[in-house]
């Protein structure tokens, strides 16, 4: 999902996410992220280190589809409170530099250019068989806009193996007509004690001068060792 929580992986061990992601907008521009690679790694029991980087794939109408490689984006997830077990909450911070490859990506236009960090805070909890969990951050750029970014998920364990979810999840400066607003719902299907299978599909719920998403899409297999 968009929306992030305070979980990491366990001690010593690894988390990797390869997925498949793409966005199509009204205006007729697409993103792909064809794969996104995405590691972690638990460094202390509350401490993860994660390294992303995608290979994108974009086209605009009229125009041939470019290839390259994507931002990199590193980060340090720290949950500094956890209750969960007790019935409570638990809370995390990630901060997360995305910052350019020295490939020809930002020249062509498939990546945005300079540097931005991420700092949000994710707080996870249950409402009975629900769980849920809340991210609100402010992303500083370098170059362009900074923005906030929010979100609210919420999933159902319907046995061992299926988790359900949805989410809205926000990004702008919570305006109606400006911020990006997405609604999307997903799952998590357990295959084998150490693979997980991702999906989610979903759309912006709010117009944006053409540009609102009509599809943003991501299927991941999950691996841990």
């Amino acid at each position: 999902m968009l929306t992030d929580d305070p979980g990491t992986p366990d001690y010593r061990h690894w988390e990797i996410n390869f997925a498949f992601v793409t966005q199509h907008s009204r205006d007729g521009t697409r993103s792909s992220d064809l794969p996104l690679l995405d590691i972690n790694y638990g460094a202390t029991e509350r401490l993860q280190i994660k390294y992303e980087i995608p290979w994108v794939v974009a086209s605009e109408p009229g125009q041939a589809s470019r290839a390259g490689l994507g931002n990199s984006n590193f980060g340090l997830k720290w949950r500094f409170f956890d209750d969960a077990d007790a019935g409570g909450v638990a809370i995390s911070t990630f901060p997360q530099l995305e910052f350019n490859n020295p490939t020809s990506s930002r020249r062509r236009g498939l990546v945005d250019p300079g540097s931005s960090l991420l700092l949000p805070l994710e707080v996870q909890g249950k409402l009975g068989d629900l769980e849920w969990n809340a991210e609100l951050g402010h992303s500083f750029a370098a170059q362009g806009d900074d923005a906030w970014i929010y979100g609210l998920a919420v999933g159902r364990q319907i046995n061992p193996q299926l988790e359900l979810l949805v989410e809205l999840h926000g990004e702008g400066h919570f305006s109606r007509t400006e911020d990006e607003l997405v609604a999307n719902a997903g799952a998590r299907v357990k295959l084998t004690p150490h693979e997980t299978l991702l999906v989610s599909a979903g759309r912006s719920v709010n117009k944006l001068h053409g540009a609102e998403l009509t599809f943003i899409g991501y299927l991941g297999l999950q691996t841990t060792f």
